[in-house]
């Protein structure tokens, strides 16, 4: 257990003399890793900070009806009525067009044009607040109530946050597909990296056989060079979408207080992150075996 301890320390130590006696090379490789890592951890980490602000917006869902212009009073009667019995809503609020277009006039500035206009273009509409579990059948509910025929147009207010979250949904498939791509051009760059090494190295390998070196004796500071590679790659990714992150904060939080509220990006979570270099130091060691091994059995033939 000792000497295989041993072994293993002296390689290591081999791989961190071999990254910094070219430190040149080292660092043009660390930055084509970092960038394969950089570009679908940044696209995580904004679908993870999208969602994390989907999560502070208001769950209560809310929907308007609005009635015909030509609605009576008779009908407004009869969709308030019809409101009040529904399972799925809450409350709902009468709002009365004549009010209405007093208000539309007061917020929008455009009295005397409005006034021009005679007949008064806005209809009678409700604002209802539906009840928790809702909106899970949000079509049913439109249905129900456009079977009245006072009932002209049925808005629900939350479509937006479906919108949102359909597309957070598609950023996380896009971030799962673009980990995958990235993922097979870091296996074939580790394993390029490696084809280099054992080239460079190859009259040694061929004395080390010759004199008994085994196959795995021979591996093993390819492999820890590829690991070791691989886990600082990810750490100049992680710095990487970090710095890309702190540059967006600016701007971001500029449009957030424009809606009144405080938002900042953030790298992912700790265990996210640590994900992250796992899975890096996995595809570059499985990189590295299948070139190390391809290669030893050229160089044993």
């Amino acid at each position: 257990m000792i000497h295989w301890l041993r072994l293993h320390r002296l390689a290591l130590l081999a791989t961190l003399r071999l990254i910094l006696a070219h430190p040149l090379a080292s660092l043009f490789n660390l930055l084509v890793i970092g960038i394969a890592v950089a570009l679908p951890l940044g696209l995580y980490a904004l679908v993870s900070n999208l969602q994390g602000l989907a999560g502070q917006l208001p769950t209560e869902t809310q929907a308007s009806v609005f009635l015909h212009t030509n609605a009576g009073p008779a009908d407004i009667g009869r969709v308030q009525t019809l409101l009040s019995q529904d399972p799925a809503i809450a409350s709902a609020r009468h709002i009365n067009k004549h009010q209405a277009l007093k208000d539309l006039e007061q917020t929008s500035g455009m009295a005397d044009l409005l006034a021009g206009l005679g007949d008064n273009p806005l209809p009678d509409s409700f604002e209802l607040t539906l009840k928790d579990g809702a909106s899970t059948d949000l079509a049913a509910l439109q249905t129900r109530l456009k079977a009245d025929a006072a009932i002209e147009y049925v808005q629900l207010d939350s479509e937006w946050a479906q919108r949102l979250a359909g597309i957070i949904r598609l950023g996380r498939e896009a971030a799962l597909t673009v980990a995958a791509l990235f993922g097979a051009a870091l296996m074939l760059i580790t394993a390029n990296l490696i084809r280099m090494q054992i080239l460079t190295r190859r009259e040694e390998i061929e004395v080390s056989k010759l004199i008994g070196a085994t196959d795995s004796f021979i591996r093993r500071p390819f492999l820890y060079f590829a690991a070791v590679q691989g886990l600082l790659g990810a750490l100049v990714g992680i710095a990487l979408v970090g710095l890309g992150l702190s540059r967006l904060n600016g701007p971001v939080s500029q449009l957030a207080s424009l809606y009144g509220q405080g938002f900042q990006l953030h790298l992912p979570s700790l265990p996210a992150l640590g994900l992250s270099l796992a899975i890096v130091a996995l595809l570059s060691l499985l990189g590295a075996t299948l070139s190390v091994g391809k290669h030893l059995r050229s160089i044993g033939n």
